[in-house]
């Protein structure tokens, strides 16, 4: 296997709770649900596509399948990266929609659980862009995460 990509493990969570993968995007920290992601590679050879929406970062090959990547910086209203150059961003392949697709984020950091009992509302300070790209908050040891909602993450 490439050492820069890894196939995501979806076995059952050991614990309670339905496992999220943690990620920085820019400062602030997400979780994506683990049962929605393919597979998780670094960014390398991006084409970026002339005329293409701004959240739209270019076309990867992974493992030969040409995926469109969505810049996760430029949906959440968050300022641009310095660059997706040889630098430590990351490409999250998606799982269940209609066409080859992938999310961008600057750092892979963990796994962990939520319980469905422990989201909590999106708080209102939070940016709307933000706001309308989540499902929730929890919080995990000392950080507040946001939820990601991949469909709305995707549509957007």
């Amino acid at each position: 296997m490439d050492q820069d990509a890894a196939v995501v493990d979806t076995a059952p969570p050991r614990q309670d709770g339905e496992p999220h993968l943690g990620v920085f995007i820019g400062a602030e920290r997400y979780g994506l649900p683990l049962g929605r992601l393919r597979e998780v590679a670094r960014i390398t050879g991006l084409r970026r596509i002339a005329g293409a929406a701004p959240h739209v970062a270019g076309m990867v090959n992974l493992r030969g399948e040409i995926i469109c990547v969505l810049d996760a910086r430029a949906i959440l209203g968050l300022p641009p990266a310095p660059s997706y150059g040889p630098g430590p961003a990351y490409v999250i392949a998606l799982r269940d929609f209609d066409f080859p697709v992938g999310l961008i984020v600057d750092w892979v950091t963990d796994i962990f659980n939520v319980d469905k009992s422990a989201i909590e509302p999106v708080p209102e300070a939070w940016n709307p862009e933000r706001r309308a790209c989540l499902l929730g908050a929890a919080t995990i040891g000392a950080d507040a995460v946001g939820l990601l909602d991949l469909d709305r993450v995707v549509r957007r």
